[in-house]
């Protein structure tokens, strides 16, 4: 019993401390070994300005640049094949056109714009002519035919003129185109019939029937026409 003494306090002495081991092993808290790179915070990423180039506007879109009208032009000429006189007079857009060869007459009005005058009248009558280099080229209708003409730009005393009165109780119209070249038509309605009336010379008055009548120009008359 004495010998065995020892023996079974170092038996007692290694069983507790095996059991201190385990308890300490129980209780300590679990320890993570870090790799040193994940200690360091990540980088922020730094905000990127994207550079963005302005874009451009979209262009406007194509402006139509009218075409330039006189506002104020008379315009005389002769139609093509036909034989006959063609007169057309501006003033401020509006627009009177005036057709005759000596037997028959056509007065005609309309609008002048963009470069263009589109005038009508009595009998299907028309003109459509483009105003450009200082002269009106286009068509004349009249009684179901079609003609061109050229009349270029004319100062007074030639151009168009036209009178209307009342002669020994008769409507009287007439109706004049004088060009620069000394050229000149004319036609003379007394009621619906046509008098021979002989053209007068610019500035003079016709004489119908023993009574003078005035011819008018172009800026006494378009505003009643």
């Amino acid at each position: 019993m004495t010998r065995l003494g020892p023996v079974y306090t170092l038996a007692a002495g290694a069983v507790m401390a095996v059991a201190l081991g385990v308890a300490s092993a129980t209780t300590s808290p679990t320890t993570q070994t870090v790799n040193a790179q994940d200690d360091v915070p990540a980088p922020v990423a730094q905000a990127t300005t994207a550079t963005t180039e302005a874009s451009p506007e979209p262009e406007p879109e194509a402006v139509k640049t009218a075409r330039p009208t006189p506002v104020k032009a008379d315009y005389a000429g002769r139609v093509t094949g036909n034989g006959g006189l063609v007169a057309i007079s501006i003033r401020n857009g509006k627009a009177v056109g005036y057709f005759c060869d000596g037997k028959i007459e056509a007065w005609m009005k309309g609008r002048a714009a963009d470069g263009k005058v589109t005038l009508s009248g009595r009998g299907n009558a028309s003109i459509t002519a483009r105003l450009s280099g200082g002269k009106a080229a286009g068509t004349l209708g009249f009684g179901g035919r079609k003609w061109s003409f050229k009349a270029p730009t004319v100062k007074k005393p030639s151009g168009l003129y036209r009178a209307t009165a009342l002669v020994r109780g008769a409507n009287v119209r007439a109706g004049w185109i004088y060009l620069d070249d000394g050229t000149r038509v004319g036609l003379t309605l007394v009621g619906d019939e046509v008098a021979d009336v002989p053209i007068p010379e610019p500035g003079e008055n016709a004489v119908v029937n023993g009574v003078e009548v005035d011819p008018q120009d172009v800026d006494e008359f378009i505003e009643g026409f």
